[in-house]
């Protein structure tokens, strides 16, 4: 019987978002959010939190494994939808 292994070759993506505020620390994270975000401005809007390597932070681990390795500030982006990138077509 063989064992499959998945080696799986991450790539770096671009995306276009606009920055809505930047976390330094796992403490700045308990003590500003949810009060620091804005509100959404439509409603499938989708946040990405991203680390200074490009990792995203989807659970509360991620922040504190975040400052165990010095991969702060967290930036929160808003993500630009096809739809809003070409407004015109509205």
């Amino acid at each position: 019987m063989s064992v499959g292994i998945n080696l799986t070759k991450m790539e770096n993506i671009t995306v276009k978002g606009e920055l809505l505020f930047e976390l330094e620390s796992k403490q700045q994270w308990i003590n500003r959010v949810p009060q620091i975000l804005p509100e959404k401005t439509r409603g499938g809007e989708q946040w990405i939190w991203v680390d200074k390597n490009g990792n995203v932070f989807e659970c509360g681990l991620d922040f504190k494994i975040a400052e165990e390795e010095a991969t702060y500030p967290c930036k929160v982006y808003r993500l630009e939808s096809v739809a809003v990138a070409n407004e015109r077509y509205r």
